[in-house]
C-alpha cells in the first residue's frame, strides 16, 4: 500500500495545512511531470507517467477530509477502516432534517418540469429561490459542523507528533477509535453537503 503521506513528504497527521500539501505536491508533481521526458524512452517515459499518476492520487486522497482520514486509519490500522451504515446517534435529527429538506426539493423540481406555463413557470422561479434559501441556510450550518471536526482533527495531531512512525505498539498508543469516530462523522456530513449541494444547483439552473 503506498503511503501517499510519504509520497508528498508531508507529515502523517490527521489534519494538515492546505498550503503547506500544496506546496509539496506541485513540487513533487513537477519532479516526475512527463514534460520531463522530453528525449527519453519510452521506458522512462511511462515510469514517469505513472509516477505522475499516483502523486496526483496522493494530493486527491489527502486534500479531503474524509479521504485523508480513511488512508490514515487503512496505514496504521492495516487494513481498511469499516464502513459503517448506521447513522451516529447526535446525526439524527441531521438525518431527518437534510431528508426532508431533499424530499421537498426534489418534488418541487419534478413539479417544475410539468409546467409549460410561463405564468406559471415565473410563480415558480420565486418559489425555486426561497426553496434555494432553505437548502443555503441547512448546507451553511452543516459546514460549521464540518468545520468543528475538522477543528477536532487538527487537535488530535500532538498524539503523533509525539510517537516514531516506527514506534512499536504504535497502534494501540494513538487514538485512532477517535479518529475513526470523526471519520464516520465526516463521512455523512460530506455525503448530506453533496446533496445539498446538487439541489442547490439543480434549483438555479
Amino acid at each position: 500500500m503506498t503511503d501517499y503521506f510519504a509520497l508528498l513528504d508531508v507529515p502523517r497527521r490527521p489534519w494538515l495545512d492546505a498550503e503547506l500539501l500544496k506546496q509539496r505536491f506541485h513540487e513533487r508533481s513537477a519532479q516526475v511531470h512527463p514534460d520531463q521526458a522530453a528525449g527519453a524512452t519510452d521506458e522512462t517515459k511511462a515510469v514517469l507517467q505513472q509516477q505522475f499518476v499516483r502523486v496526483n492520487a496522493a494530493y486527491e486522497c489527502l486534500r479531503e477530509a474524509k479521504s485523508r482520514v480513511r488512508h490514515l486509519l487503512e496505514l496504521e490500522l492495516g487494513r481498511v477502516p469499516e464502513n459503517v451504515r448506521s447513522i451516529p446517534g447526535e446525526m439524527t435529527d441531521w438525518f431527518t432534517e437534510i431528508g426532508a429538506v431533499c424530499r421537498e426539493v426534489d418534488a418541487f423540481l419534478a413539479k417544475k418540469e410539468t409546467q409549460d406555463s410561463p405564468l406559471l413557470q415565473a410563480v415558480l422561479m420565486e418559489e425555486g429561490i426561497a426553496l434555494n434559501d432553505k437548502v443555503t441556510e441547512v448546507h451553511g450550518r452543516l459546514q460549521v459542523e464540518l468545520a468543528k471536526v475538522n477543528n477536532e482533527l487538527e487537535a488530535l495531531g500532538p498524539a503523533w507528533e509525539l510517537l516514531d512512525d516506527q514506534a512499536e505498539g504504535r497502534a494501540e498508543r494513538l487514538p485512532l477509535g477517535k479518529l475513526e469516530a470523526l471519520g464516520q462523522q465526516l463521512s455523512f456530513w460530506s455525503k448530506w453537503s453533496s446533496q445539498l449541494g446538487e439541489r442547490s444547483s439543480r434549483l438555479m439552473f
